[in-house]
């Protein structure tokens, strides 16, 4: 059976999200991405076609529905991964189409302004199964959204107001005033704060959202009673970091060949299957991380100052992208990577159809707190694409998934790539001092697993006192000579009684007699994370 189709996505979602510094604004930001379809697309498609003749809850509820009963005018095929997918009769004219669409980007303008999507309309054939049939399938349809975001470029903020104002935030002109805040900003930055606030009481929106979605997972008997006593930070200097390590984490969490995997899926009934079943698995895993954080939250007071609001304790974690097969989440440094193994194991274990375990690539760009926000995360995408490209040879050659993650430092000025901060300031006169990115799910037998990272970091801290490790960072930088010099010293030491060494870490061995191997050194990463990962004590390390 033929429908008639359209064919929703947003566009620039992560410039949208982070394109301010306020973490108030990320919040509501990723809200409003999140709740687009569902608050705005559907309620148009009801005013078009009339109250009760679309059907958005089949897809939700029925795992195998039949696609040829269609009662109503309209139906949800899906919506998730920045797409909604909405089936339509096949008589339905061409202008009521066009019709929705106008009337939907019309209330973005107002409503969510400043966010891009994009529509196409096609004939999309399906059976009961919801098996598609070319030529009138879903690739017809991506490609013509494609074709849109190559040759149509939306103009979605009001330009030229006759204000001069410049909005703080984002740049635009600053037309809405913030009773609140007692200042002018733009539009755009206005939404997303509304989006992130109280009103008469009331929870704000995003915080509602966000409890709800992570409490959707849980039994009934855990729900009510989940994160009791604790809340999420609004501020980044509420996330816990101390005054004298003002450093926080952007992670970038993504699936691995996701594409790949949904290719596979010959029915509408199997995408989107798939893409609810993965989303309830990455909110899952985030849960998980919740609950892990609270019950060892006590011993975090050794490394981070804990901070409490209204009696409530703060989380020195945000999520601020929670769906779908990525997650975007902000901490304070000195728990990220330990946070991203810990998720990007639970992925591991959601065994869910057509894609046993949720293998997945991470990146996290460590960084001040006064570091541009949409910089630090622009650097966590590269970060994670670095890890993919580490993973892609595992998986081409032998189709076996892997997790890898990798990581760099940010300060002041720098290249605004990865490519160019690592041949900046990671190049040595005998390679590349940079040694990820590391492979999360392999043992520490494996030089260039995290495992061993996280031995050689502990290693490290037992084995040289501070000044012998600023050293070594040093003189990996330099030439054979100096480094030569270095190792008869700590030989010397060693002679001499003291207890001084370099990392014991057996995957690293042959590393040790001159600290290069193949152009190649371990030593700087473990250096580089020694402030930025908590010692064994706090039972983070393994």
């Amino acid at each position: 059976m033929e429908f008639r189709a359209i064919l929703f996505d947003t566009r620039s979602i992560q410039r949208y999200i982070f394109s301010g510094n306020r973490l108030k604004t990320n919040i509501g930001a990723s809200y409003l991405v999140d709740r687009v379809f569902s608050d705005a697309l559907l309620p148009v498609i009801r005013e078009v076609l009339g109250e009760d003749e679309l059907d958005d809850t089949t897809w939700l509820t029925e795992e195998n529905p039949d696609w040829t009963k269609m009662e109503s005018k309209a139906r949800v095929g899906y919506i998730g991964g920045g797409n909604a997918l909405i089936l339509f009769q096949p008589d339905t004219a061409e202008d009521i189409l066009r019709e929705v669409v106008a009337r939907f980007t019309k209330h973005l303008l107002v409503a969510y302004p400043g966010l891009k999507t994009g529509a196409a309309i096609r004939t999309l054939s399906l059976d009961a199964a919801g098996k598609m049939a070319k030529p009138h399938d879903l690739t017809a349809l991506v490609h013509a959204l494609k074709d849109g975001q190559n040759t149509v470029f939306p103009v979605v903020n009001v330009p030229y107001t006759g204000l001069t104002l410049s909005c703080e935030i984002n740049g635009e002109a600053a037309t809405a005033y913030d009773r609140d805040e007692k200042r002018f900003f733009s539009a755009e930055v206005e939404a997303k704060l509304l989006a992130d606030r109280k009103s008469n009481e009331q929870e704000a929106p995003a915080e509602a959202e966000l409890w709800h979605k992570l409490r959707s997972v849980l039994p009934a008997d855990k729900a009510g009673s989940f994160l009791d006593g604790f809340t999420f930070p609004m501020e980044i200097g509420e996330l816990g970091q101390r005054e004298t390590e003002d450093y926080i984490a952007i992670v970038h969490i993504d699936g691995n060949n996701m594409g790949a995997k949904f290719a596979k899926c010959d029915t509408l009934t199997k995408r989107k299957n798939m893409s609810r079943f993965i989303r309830q698995a990455t909110v899952a895993a985030f849960t998980e991380l919740l609950e892990k954080v609270e019950q060892e939250y006590d011993t975090y007071s050794s490394y981070l100052t804990l901070r409490t609001k209204d009696g409530k304790r703060f989380l020195p974690v945000r999520p601020l992208v929670l769906g779908g097969d990525d997650m975007t989440f902000v901490c304070t440094a000195k728990v990220a990577i330990p946070y991203a193994k810990f998720l990007m194991e639970a992925l591991m274990k959601k065994h869910i159809p057509g894609c046993e375990g949720i293998a997945s690539c991470a990146g996290i760009a460590i960084l001040p707190s006064a570091y541009p926000f949409f910089r630090g995360y622009e650097m966590a995408e590269q970060l994670c694409g670095a890890a993919k490209a580490s993973m892609r040879p595992l998986y081409n050659e032998a189709k076996q998934d892997s997790c890898w993650l990798d990581f760099a430092l940010l300060h002041g000025e720098q290249a605004p790539t990865l490519e160019q901060i690592r041949e900046q300031e990671y190049h040595g006169a005998l390679g590349n001092m940079h040694f990820g990115p590391y492979r999360v799910d392999a043992p520490a037998t494996q030089e260039k697993s995290l495992a061993a990272l996280l031995q050689g970091v502990s290693s490290l801290r037992r084995s040289m006192p501070r000044n012998k490790i600023k050293e070594l960072r040093r003189v990996l930088a330099r030439g054979a000579h100096e480094q030569r010099e270095f190792l008869a010293q700590v030989h010397y030491l060693q002679q001499a009684g003291e207890s001084i060494r370099l990392p014991q870490v057996e995957a690293w061995a042959a590393y040790e007699k001159n600290l290069w191997l193949n152009g190649a050194t371990p030593y700087v990463d473990a250096i580089e994370l020694i402030d930025y990962i908590p010692s064994g004590e706090e039972g983070m390390e393994e």
